[in-house]
This record gives C-alpha cells, structure tokens and sequence, in this order.
C-alpha cells in the first residue's frame, strides 16, 4: 500500500511538472492557460482504474442514524433509606449471642442477636397477670348485666364492671404490643411459658454491613446493634454540572461503569435510566439525578465511584461511517466523487476534499453536516478516505498541487 501511494504522488508530481512547462509554453494565450485550469481544477485527487480497485475506494452517501448526544458526568452507587436499615431494641439488656459478621447475607426474620433482661420478665408476668384479671373481670361484667336486666342489682355497680372491664382490656393490648416489639411469642406466653431472652430478627432480607456490639455487652434502648443493606434497590447518584442539566430528562437511558473495572471499557457497562432530578443546585454548581439501574449485580456496593453516560436526545440525523471522516487539524474533512474523466485512453477517478462540520460520535458512525454547496445525494468515499488523505499531504509536502 505504501509503494502504491507513493507512485500516486509521484504521478502527481508529475502532472504538476507537465502542467507547469505547459503553462510556461502557452504564455503567450491567456485563454489557453485557462482552459488548461478548468481542465485539472486544484485541489482535486486523481486515481487510475487500477488504483482505485487496489487502493479499495469504496462510495456511500449520508445515511439517517439515530445517534445520541451524551453528558459524560461521575457518580456513586447508592440504595434508597428504604432499603438500609438500623437494626436496635425498644429495651435494653445484655446480649448474650450473636453469629453475624460483616459481609454476611441474612434473610427476613432470621435470628440476628439475643438479649437478657429481667425487665422483659416483668413484662411478661404483668401481661399474665393482667390477663387473668381481664378474664375474672369479663364474667363479673356478664354477671352484672344480668342482674341489671332483672333490676336486681345495682346501676352503679354494672358501670363499675364496665369500666373495669375497659381498663383491664387497654392494659393487656398495651403490655401485648409491647411484648410484640420484643418478638415474644404470644402463643408461648399465653399457655404459662415465660423467657428470659428475646430474639432480635432481621428485618429485611439483605447484608450485614456493620456489627456495632459483641457477646456480654450490655446495650440501651434505640442503641444500633447492626447495619443492614438490601441491595436490590441500588441506584446511581449523578452529578450533573448546572450547564448540562436543561438538556436532562427523566426516563432518558444512562451506561454506567465503575471506574477501573476492566480499564473503563464497554464489558463492565451497566444500564440505567434516569428516574428523579433534583430541582436543587449545590454550593458547586451542580445538580444531583437519580438513576435506577434495570440489572444491579452483586458487582456494585453502595459506595462505588461510577462514571457514566447520559444519553440526551435520540433523533435520527445524517451521518456518514466515522472511517469516512478525517480529522485534520482543528477540523474535519470527507472526501466528495466528483465523477470520472477519460484521458489518452486511461479513466481518472477525482475526489475533492470538503471540510464538514461534526456532531456526536457512536457506534461507528459519526453525525456529519455538509456544506450548502454539496448535494445531500452526494457520492462520499466512505473506505479508503485516509489512503486519499496521506496522497493528498504527500504531495502538498512534494511541493506541489494535487490535481
């Protein structure tokens, strides 16, 4: 490929030197040099039958593709407070066992910790007590009633009865809900069976994160025992820098990955859709998005610095293949077919290069604006671009015009 690009430039060369003693030959006919400039008009790039078949020139036109702009922003795995819980204890007391760890996977109700204290003794013998009283207070009230239908008794005790009846009830359904705080077991308790230690269950179904006490440690009331999280709700917090935000929108499509997983590349990308915008800005100019992710995988822990992609507007535009365009400079160019002319008896392929303008790049394909002066059905060198780019610098660097 090499030789075959520079005996382009050679013949390039070439034709600029013959073009050159052509001209110095007919300065004597103006009109004469003009037709001769009409006829290899600079600027333009020359193949032959033969090169353009080796070279492996291949035209297209723009095509319609539905690209995305994207606002490159970072982020943080996070869950919703749903979903992390403190794990305590209404009462305090001595924790007699506990199998967790950290990193640990618990389910719903499983048996986190035990804890000691006569206090939950007391509360059970009062429950017992209440309730017996409850019992013998419920059939004095019946027999009351029927002593006042029969106007035997009297009005004032029936309403002592009632009464006692009603304060009586309230006590035990208080005593029994506090009972069920601690997880005591109503049934157990209701046929005489009283413990001396309560059982504190988990919650939810999840992972141990923190283990904030040990065996014989005495704990208060509302102390954390454990931090639990559910990762089944993890979601990613953005940050959005105040001048991208307009251009955001609920429900648009985020590619995350966690930074430095497999170099940043695509096989360690995640799927998010942007699910809450905060109408906040912070002190640093930016706005937080929640994105829900549609697969979390075990991966991504709360915590977890992310870098992502928000995919802003989904339309179709014209593009072209991005090998199509050349990028020289601060600027791009594509390669335009201008058609093919005949010359003593060998077919000349001509390319001119047109600078465009260049929008979002993805998939391979690379949003292109052309100039007003170039049709929209134009032919386009969509393979081999950059073969016809390196004759085109070979011969500028030779001296001379490429026509």
């Amino acid at each position: 490929m090499l030789l075959l690009l520079t005996g382009i430039t050679l013949s390039f060369s070439a034709c600029n030197r013959q073009k050159d003693t052509a001209t110095e030959a007919h300065t004597d006919t103006a009109e004469k040099g003009e037709e001769h400039h009409d006829e290899h008009e600079e600027g333009l790039v020359e193949l032959t039958d033969e090169q353009f078949k080796t070279v492996g020139i291949r035209l297209g036109g723009l095509e319609e593709r539905t690209l995305s702009n994207l606002i490159r922003v970072n982020g943080v795995v996070n869950i919703p407070p749903q979903q992390k819980v403190s794990v305590s204890t209404p009462y305090g007391g001595i924790l007699t066992s506990t199998p967790l760890l950290p990193g640990q996977a618990v389910k719903q109700g499983q048996l986190l910790a035990m804890l000691e204290n006569p206090e939950f003794i007391r509360l059970q013998q009062e429950y017992l007590e209440t309730t017996s009283q409850l019992e013998f207070q419920e059939q004095e009230y019946e027999r009351q009633r029927e002593l006042s239908r029969e106007n035997v008794g009297t009005l004032k005790t029936f309403q002592q009865a009632t009464s006692q009846v009603k304060i009586l009830r309230s006590r035990a359904e208080g005593l029994r809900q506090q009972l069920a705080l601690l997880g005591v077991s109503m049934n157990a308790l209701s046929s005489g069976k009283i413990t001396r230690a309560v059982a504190v269950r988990s919650p939810i179904t999840g992972t141990v994160t923190e283990v904030n006490v040990n065996r014989g440690r005495f704990v208060n009331a509302n102390d954390v025992l454990f931090e639990l999280i559910n990762t089944s709700g993890l979601y990613a917090e953005l940050t959005v820098f105040e001048g991208d935000i307009a251009k955001v929108q609920v429900g648009q499509r985020v590619r995350l990955s966690i930074i430095g997983e497999n170099g940043g590349g695509t096989p360690g990308e995640r799927i998010g859709r942007v699910r809450y915008i905060n109408r906040e800005t912070g002190a640093d100019r930016t706005v937080r998005v929640f994105a829900a992710l549609e697969k979390p995988d075990a991966q991504l822990r709360p915590g977890t610095f992310l870098k992502a992609l928000i995919e802003t507007r989904a339309a179709p535009e014209p593009a072209l293949p991005e090998v199509a365009v050349i990028k020289s400079g601060t600027g791009s160019q594509v390669f335009v077919y201008e058609g093919k002319e005949e010359h003593e008896g060998t077919v000349h392929h001509q390319f001119r290069p047109v600078p465009v303008r260049t929008g979002v790049s993805q998939n391979g394909y690379q949003a292109v604006t052309l100039p007003e002066s170039i049709k929209k059905d134009a032919q386009i060198v969509v393979a081999g671009a950059y073969d016809l780019h390196s004759v085109l610098n070979n011969s500028e660097e030779a001296g001379g015009h490429v026509h």
